[in-house]
């Protein structure tokens, strides 16, 4: 009798057990993914315009990542350049900047890839930060851009934690929480 009441407490162990590490498994994959602050961000592979490839999953568990959309004619874009220069001087090896040209969005601007006045534009402002294309208008679509310029901050845990069109203070205290963090 005592063997059958040991063995019907282990199963009653190891069905918890199981459950319990279903319960999770599933919590952990339905993770919402999108585009909204605590959303996990959706991945993407892109290369930029020095032909490297980046893909944000890599960054996940490493370091944060800010998103940057922006288009050679906004001139809101424009002066935000030197706080993105100062961002990536301040702490390049501890976040990832990407900025990424959807001058796409113009018609105008669609009628031709945008490489060569992106490249112009990059040299005369300066800019040393990471530049990818998205001439496809992919990654506007699966970030839903809707202007420029929208920024996104992702942690290190891959969650969006700001989606705003301005850089500002609580931005940069956003950045410096995200850093810090494990």
């Amino acid at each position: 009798m005592k063997l059958k009441q040991l063995r019907a407490i282990g199963y009653a162990v190891l069905l918890t057990f199981m459950s319990i590490t279903t319960v999770i498994a599933y919590e952990n994959s339905t993770q919402k993914s999108g585009t909204k602050v605590g959303h996990l961000a959706p991945d993407f592979t892109a290369s930029d315009l020095d032909g490297n490839s980046f893909t944000l999953s890599e960054f996940r568990g490493k370091k944060p990542v800010y998103i940057i959309f922006w288009a050679t004619w906004c001139k809101a874009c424009k002066q935000e350049i030197p706080n993105f220069i100062s961002l990536h001087k301040e702490y390049n090896d501890d976040i990832e900047i990407i900025s990424i040209n959807v001058d796409s969005l113009s018609f105008w601007s669609s009628l031709k890839k945008s490489n060569s006045r992106v490249r112009d534009y990059i040299k005369t402002n300066a800019i040393p930060y990471r530049v990818i294309l998205d001439d496809d208008k992919e990654l506007i679509s699966q970030f839903r851009v809707q202007a420029t310029p929208t920024q996104i901050l992702i942690g290190k845990n891959g969650i969006i934690e700001r989606r705003y069109p301005l850089y500002n203070a609580k931005t940069e205290a956003l950045i410096k929480r995200a850093i810090a963090a494990d």
